[in-house]
C-alpha cells in the first residue's frame, strides 16, 4: 500500500522561475480543490490531487500572519507525512517544478520552527545548491542538513551550507518534513515552519571537509550500497532532483539500501549520523 500511495507522487520535473527563496514567510497560498498550498512550495496534497492534505496554512506564526503547519495523516492504506519542498504543480501539464534561480553563496539557512514530535520522531530541514553544466548535467555546489527536536515555543534555527565546490549555483532546493522518516511518519508528529532566508556568504575556494560517501552500484535498479568510513549508525536521506520523492531509511555504513520502489531517475544521498544528525557526507546515484 505505501508502494502505491508513492506512486501518485510521480507527476514529472521541471525548474520554477523565481529570483529568490519563494515565498519565504509562508504569507502567500493559493487555493485548489479541497485545500490551500503556499506560493512556491509543493506539498503532498497537491502531488496527489488533494487526496492527502498534509500542509495547512497556520495563524500560529513567529512573524507576519502565517505559518506553514506541517502534520501526519493516517488514510488507513498508508500513513502520509508533512512534507514541503520549492516547486509548484503546473495543473495544467501535471509536472512539479521544483527548485528556484538562486546564484549565491550564502553562509547559512535561517528559518523558526515549532514542532510536537510523535513517538520517537523529529523533523528535519535540508537542501542543495547546484550548477547546471553545458550538457545538461547538474553539478552539486553546497549541501546543508538540519534535524529538530521537540519545541513548544517558536525557536530558531541555523543551518550552515557545506560547499562541495568553489563554484557559483545556479539553482537551490530546500525540502522540509515533519518525519524524519517520511516513509514511516510518526502518529501526530507536527511541524510550525516560518520565516526562512539564506544568511552571510561564503567566498572560500576550499571545498567544506566531509566524509567522502560511495554509493555503489551506480547506477542501481534494486539495492543501492552506501559505503563510508564512519562507526555507527547513519540515517540516509534519498531525494529525488524535485524534492517530489524523499525516502530515509537508518542503516548501517556498508548495508544495502533498497531502491526497487523508487521510480527512475537522478536521486541525491545524504548521510547523516543517526544519533546527533550531523550531516557527513553526500553523493548522488542514478535509479535504472
Amino acid at each position: 500500500m505505501r508502494r502505491l500511495f508513492y506512486s501518485l507522487l510521480l507527476l514529472g520535473s521541471g525548474w520554477a522561475a523565481m529570483a529568490q527563496i519563494p515565498n519565504p514567510d509562508f504569507e502567500n497560498w493559493q487555493t485548489a480543490p479541497g485545500y490551500e498550498y503556499p506560493t512556491g512550495w509543493g506539498t503532498v496534497a497537491q502531488a496527489t490531487n488533494g487526496i492527502a492534505v498534509t500542509c495547512e496554512k497556520s495563524t500560529d506564526k513567529y512573524s507576519g500572519n502565517f505559518a506553514a503547519r506541517l502534520f501526519t495523516r493516517d488514510l488507513g492504506i498508508a500513513r502520509v507525512p508533512g512534507l514541503l519542498f520549492t516547486g509548484t504543480l503546473d495543473l495544467a501539464t501535471s509536472s512539479v517544478k521544483g527548485g528556484f534561480p538562486y546564484t549565491q553563496r550564502p553562509a547559512r539557512l535561517n528559518g523558526y520552527y515549532k514542532y510536537t514530535a510523535g513517538t520517537g520522531d523529529s523533523c528535519a530541514v535540508f537542501g542543495f545548491l547546484t550548477r547546471t553544466r553545458p550538457n545538461g548535467a547538474r553539478d552539486t555546489i553546497a549541501v546543508f542538513f538540519w534535524q529538530g527536536g521537540s519545541a513548544s515555543a517558536y525557536t530558531g534555527f541555523s543551518i550552515p551550507l557545506s560547499y562541495l565546490s568553489s563554484e557559483t549555483p545556479d539553482t537551490g532546493l530546500i525540502v522540509i518534513s515533519a518525519s524524519k522518516d517520511p516513509a514511516n511518519p510518526a502518529p501526530n508528529s507536527t511541524l510550525w515552519i516560518d520565516a526562512l532566508s539564506f544568511e552571510g556568504s561564503s567566498d572560500t575556494e576550499e571545498a567544506t571537509p566531509l566524509i567522502p560517501v560511495f554509493a555503489t552500484p551506480n547506477p542501481a535498479r534494486d539495492v543501492l550500497r552506501i559505503g563510508l568510513a564512519h562507526e555507527g549508525p547513519v540515517r540516509v536521506w534519498l531525494v529525488e532532483s524535485t524534492g517530489r520523492q524523499v525516502v530515509s531509511r537508518l542503516s548501517w555504513p556498508g548495508e544495502e539500501v533498497p531502491v526497487g520502489a523508487l521510480p527512475p531517475g537522478a536521486y541525491s544521498v545524504l548521510v547523516v549520523d543517526a544519533q546527533t544528525g550531523q550531516l557527513l557526507g553526500y553523493t548522488s546515484f542514478l535509479r535504472l
